[in-house]
């Protein structure tokens, strides 16, 4: 007992001895504290700790009078930054769960199932007049909302020897996916006439995917094809601030004008990044039309519509934005602008750009300034040199799967001629019976 009381006696002078020291270095501490406090906005000026992280160490030791030892860790400071509490990981998609769910095509139903393995076999062995072929992934929406209609095509012909309605689930499958090129978020659709011999052979089907529409394509043997008119957003109007009638007849015209600074810029409707950007590039020719509208021209040019302007500048990525100043009078002399298109920036960076005569640098683009267009002769040159190695990868590619028909249907009859003689050996041998 006094061995005890001796021990308690013992550890509580270590502890007052703790609590001096730690008092010492944290009045030494005190005010630089405060300090970094009050660079995080959480100071409140007096040279104290803050209310914020003064109530995390209040909780804590709440807590260790209640609980004990193993309740020391402190709330976390409450900001606008800490996470709901309405979060939960549950609302997050459950792979497991996708890959578990119930397959559109099922295996033995009206759709055929074809893999890696089956797929040559089923495709290009076989004595149909037409072939179509689905691919899909289980979680894929726009998969899921086409999977009806295909199946319903397929119970339709599902006993008419003329036609092979197909379909390959790309998890599990990606040689294939990879092989034609196909993305396994988005469905893909491929048909054939007669008997297919090379990949070549299967080309894409890029109609209605409805119960009718694939009636009446299958029904013409892909003749007729139902298109759907997609609706496309104009991100240029007639009537707006920038300027799009410009072509090939009036290009040189409009920006080798020596009365003004002329921003072109080359789009396309269907461009993500034009679609991005074009809110912005329209603010900027509104507020140039205001300020100063004889001095400026902003331009807008479809690549769809001048295919012509588009290669002359060898325009590869979209959008893609070209500067003139006053005196510029021949395309090398153009300068590309790389700086920042979007959001406020656009005012910030081009406003001033195009006011200067392309004299005062964006900061994001004065390590690469200045970019100017290459001599039509280079460009054509390279032009064609990109059509001659893509020609030469085609042609490549096409020889490849002509040497893998030719070793298919070597096998496919072999095959048949092993089969063929086995049903004859045990023909001969019932009849010797």
């Amino acid at each position: 007992m006094v061995r005890t009381q001796l021990v308690i006696t013992f550890a509580v002078a270590i502890i007052a001895l703790q609590t001096m020291v730690m008092a010492d270095e944290k009045a030494a501490d005190k005010n630089e504290l405060s300090d970094e406090l009050n660079k995080l906005g959480l100071g409140g000026g007096t040279g104290d700790l803050t209310d914020v992280v003064q109530r995390s160490i209040n909780s804590a030791m709440a807590r260790q009078q209640a609980g004990g030892a193993q309740n020391l860790v402190p709330d976390p400071p409450v900001s606008a930054n800490s996470y709901s509490d309405d979060w939960d990981d549950d609302d997050e998609p459950d792979y497991l769960a996708i890959r578990n769910q119930k397959d559109f095509y099922p295996r033995k139903g009206d759709a055929k199932r074809v893999n890696s393995k089956t797929f040559d076999e089923e495709v290009f062995n076989g004595e149909q007049e037409f072939t179509l072929v689905s691919f899909y992934s289980k979680w894929c929406k726009k998969c899921s909302m086409q999977a009806a209609s295909y199946r319903a095509a397929a119970k339709r012909y599902k006993n008419d020897p003329k036609v092979k309605i197909l379909v390959v689930n790309q998890e599990g499958n990606y040689d294939l996916s990879a092989r034609f090129d196909t993305d396994p978020a988005d469905p893909a659709i491929f048909f054939a006439h007669k008997n297919p011999q090379i990949d070549g052979d299967l080309k894409h089907y890029d109609g209605e995917v409805s119960f009718a529409g694939l009636l009446q394509f299958i029904g013409s043997r892909g003749k007729d094809m139902i298109q759907v008119e997609k609706y496309q957003r104009k991100l240029y109007y007639a009537d707006g601030p920038v300027r799009i009638d410009v072509d090939e007849s009036n290009f040189n015209q409009t920006v080798f004008n020596p009365k003004k600074n002329v921003m072109v810029a080359f789009y396309a409707d269907w461009s993500e990044f034009c679609q991005i950007d074009a809110g912005n590039y329209t603010v900027l020719a509104g507020r140039m039309k205001l300020s100063n509208p004889d001095d400026v021209e902003v331009v807008a040019i479809d690549v769809d519509k001048h295919e012509h302007l588009a290669d002359r500048f060898d325009v590869e990525g979209l959008p893609a934005y070209w500067f003139a100043n006053k005196t510029v009078t021949e395309d090398t002399q153009l300068v590309k602008y790389t700086g920042d298109h979007n959001g406020a920036l656009v005012i910030e960076e081009l406003y001033p750009y195009i006011n200067s005569q392309g004299m005062k640098i964006p900061y994001g683009m004065e390590h690469d300034w200045p970019i100017h267009p290459k001599p039509w002769p280079v460009i054509e040159k390279a032009m064609k040199e990109r059509d001659a190695k893509e020609k030469e990868k085609d042609d490549t590619e096409k020889k490849e799967q002509e040497e893998r028909a030719v070793e298919r249907r070597e096998k496919h009859e072999a095959k048949k001629k092993a089969l063929e003689e086995k049903k004859a050996a045990k023909k001969k041998q019932k009849d010797d019976l």
